[in-house]
């Protein structure tokens, strides 16, 4: 009852906020930035292993980067409610689309991967529209029942289909269209005796192998998918392609170039990285 009730107050509260034009949404941000602390201690921690050489005054710069990159994308996220097709299409630009539907021609499945890197949710939105593929977008269970069912239910608008991790070797055998599967890898995985470990800026964390494990069995091209911000809402999207042919490749390679080609991604950039996630908690 009471997960009802907030159900019918949160949702029409997002929609109405989703209705600010994007730049007033800023500026609060910009407003606000200076007063928002979630999880600093963790943030600052990361961006201090990330970048060991680093100044107080550069680690200190790249924090306050970050908060107003995070401050955005939430308003980004919530814009998510009330946009339109039209509202992305003015606002990313995809420069080689053609890459995937060359796939689609030849009919092949792609697999698209990426990092909590700019904002990849807006990468759905488009991608199901200029695309010729399918869109899959894949997603990591949310403890919090509410929340799990808030981002389906924004994935869904844009003829989206949301596949849980779980299910989706299941959803491929019983899905016979030609498929763009999104998978977002670069968190920290349940970790057992089967865990992978890789060098992520010097130091070996636990990675998930999912997307590989899949690539394999499939044998569906790996790209990455390279989001990078024009300006404050509007971003370019640029495919680069990892493997061909992941059942020729040698195992855990796939992985090992996509965090080579993620962390190249945020040493270019790194205000615009979610550092809030605790990456390096995991000693091997």
């Amino acid at each position: 009852m009471i997960s009802k009730t907030i159900k019918f107050i949160v949702y029409p509260f997002f929609w109405i906020l989703s209705l600010i034009p994007l730049p007033f949404l800023n500026l609060f941000s910009f407003l606000i930035a200076n007063f928002f602390t979630y999880r600093k201690k963790i943030i600052i921690s990361n961006i201090k292993i990330a970048f060991p050489n680093k100044t107080k005054r550069e680690i200190n710069n790249i924090y306050k980067g970050f908060k107003l990159y995070f401050l955005n994308l939430i308003w980004e996220i919530i814009k998510m409610f009330s946009s339109n097709n039209n509202f992305y299409k003015k606002r990313i630009r995809v420069s080689n689309i053609d890459i995937i539907n060359d796939y689609f021609n030849n009919n092949k499945s792609v697999i698209i991967i990426g990092g909590h890197f700019n904002n990849w949710e807006w990468a759905g939105p488009i991608l199901s529209q200029i695309g010729n593929h399918h869109f899959v977008s894949v997603y990591k269970k949310l403890s919090n029942k509410f929340f799990n069912n808030f981002m389906i239910k924004l994935r869904s608008r844009f003829d989206i289909d949301a596949v849980e991790m779980n299910d989706l070797i299941k959803y491929l055998f019983n899905n016979d269209k030609c498929k763009m599967i999104a998978l977002i890898s670069d968190q920290n995985p349940v970790i057992d005796e089967n865990t992978k470990w890789l060098s992520f800026f010097g130091h070996s964390v636990p990675v998930i192998d999912g997307p590989e494990k899949i690539a394999k069995k499939f044998n569906y091209p790996v790209l990455f998918c390279d989001i990078q911000k024009e300006n404050n809402g509007f971003y370019n999207i640029t495919f680069e392609t990892l493997e061909e042919n992941p059942k020729e490749s040698t195992d855990g390679e796939i992985t090992k170039k996509f965090f080579k080609r993620l962390e190249k991604q945020i040493k270019e950039d790194p205000n615009n990285y979610l550092w809030s996630h605790n990456r390096w908690k995991h000693k091997k």
